[in-house]
């Protein structure tokens, strides 16, 4: 039998024409589920991925969703670990909108995240300003790059995203580019099998993290921020805390691990009719959608099997951990007749999840994948990929690429 395509590498190690090769070559693998040698069992296959991510089966728990890929006992194994643990994590943080079981309460949560007037929402008539917002924030942040002919591309976008996020969230503009490092900590944490010195910095970044949230929640206003909307909602202040935390590590990676990914496949392929596209809003927002289906930061989720079930598609999973990988999914050739053709149909592609546990940012984050490539296209249209070489570590949950253009 051939060696599984992901058994030895991760989405995060691989170019774009690499990964599109090995989660193509998943739907070759004779079985519909992979035991990896974490432990996690990965399901890929668009239906099973669907139902696993939805967890509306009493055998499905989303409780692992934000468990450190280590665990917890080898972090208080970790001497440098323990300190900031206890200074800023115990008692260990709420459950709030990934991971939360109680309904009535995840229900207030989302609403008042993502609901009709939920503070991440992009209503059709508020567009054009949060999109001019957001315009404004790629402005801010290219202008702290030189222009030498050469431009980071994985820079600019980490800075964008967190830029995005923090101020989403109401954090002062003094915190948003530390917003980074606490995202890349909690990150590091759900996605690496992480030890010593970068054990102990992610411990560090999380508690950051979380410290920063909590004042920020105990200091909302009258204000419409999102700290003062979770108190309005009557949210636990625990919970708002998570929220927020939750909130702010989840944005910088998404956007800014789907933009570098993006970018890389726009400017690789010979065929730049998809850059090209970008030239136009319509056309913007058409290479964005297939951008966020294709190349998303996060490539899949945690979710635990509570006891044995068999899926709705005959697939068995036994108990334990599963590891619902999205970006082989949205390649399903079930569900999607060609995801390489811009204008081709199929299922919603389920780079954001589904159904109650629906990522409550993604209207935003989707505006500002959107804005960050048709901005770059202005600025850069003739822009050339530069060689980057050097390795990117393993990680199960999350991807991105090293992109420096020539402008």
């Amino acid at each position: 039998m051939p060696e599984f395509p992901l058994a030895e590498l991760t989405l995060n190690e691989l170019s774009w024409r690499q990964r599109d090769l090995r989660l193509t070559q998943l739907y070759d693998w004779p079985e519909p589920t992979f035991r990896h040698e974490s432990g996690l069992v990965m399901v890929w296959q668009y239906d099973d991925v669907k139902e696993v991510l939805e967890a509306a089966r009493p055998e499905i728990s989303n409780a692992n969703s934000l468990d450190p890929l280590v665990g917890y006992p080898r972090i208080m194994a970790t001497p440098g670990a323990i300190p900031p643990f206890l200074r800023h994590l115990v008692p260990l943080p709420a459950k709030a909108t990934a991971n939360l079981a109680d309904e009535d309460l995840h229900k207030s949560v989302w609403d008042a995240m993502a609901g009709p007037t939920g503070h991440f929402t992009v209503a059709a008539d508020a567009r054009p300003a949060r999109e001019q917002e957001v315009h404004g924030h790629f402005a801010a942040e290219l202008d702290r790059f030189p222009a030498q002919g050469r431009l980071d591309v994985t820079a600019l976008s980490i800075a964008f995203a967190a830029r995005v996020t923090g101020s989403a969230v109401g954090l002062q503009p003094a915190d948003w580019p530390r917003v980074a490092v606490w995202s890349g900590a909690q990150s590091g944490l759900l996605g690496r099998k992480q030890r010593g010195r970068e054990l102990v910095d992610a411990v560090e970044g999380l508690g950051q993290l979380f410290s920063v949230s909590a004042r920020t929640v105990r200091g909302a206003d009258g204000e419409r921020t999102f700290a003062s909307r979770l108190q309005q909602s009557g949210i636990p202040h625990r919970v708002a805390v998570s929220a927020m935390a939750n909130s702010l590590a989840a944005g910088v990676h998404t956007i800014a691990g789907t933009i570098q990914q993006g970018v890389q496949r726009l400017l690789d392929n010979p065929d730049r009719s998809w850059w090209s596209a970008l030239k136009d809003p319509a056309g913007a927002r058409r290479v964005a959608s297939r951008i966020v289906q294709l190349d998303p930061g996060l490539v899949a989720w945690k979710r635990r099997i509570t006891k044995p079930v068999t899926l709705s598609s005959g697939t068995r999973l036994e108990k334990g951990q599963v590891l619902a990988l999205f970006a082989g999914a949205n390649r399903d050739p079930k569900a999607f007749g060609d995801p390489y053709d811009l204008d081709s149909r199929g299922k919603l592609p389920l780079t954001f999840g589904f159904g109650r546990h629906v990522c409550p940012g993604k209207q935003l984050a989707n505006l500002a994948i959107e804005v960050f490539l048709q901005d770059l296209h202005a600025a850069a249209p003739d822009a050339k990929l530069v060689d980057t070489p050097g390795t990117r570590g393993r990680d199960l949950l999350f991807s991105g690429a090293d992109v420096t253009i020539v402008v």
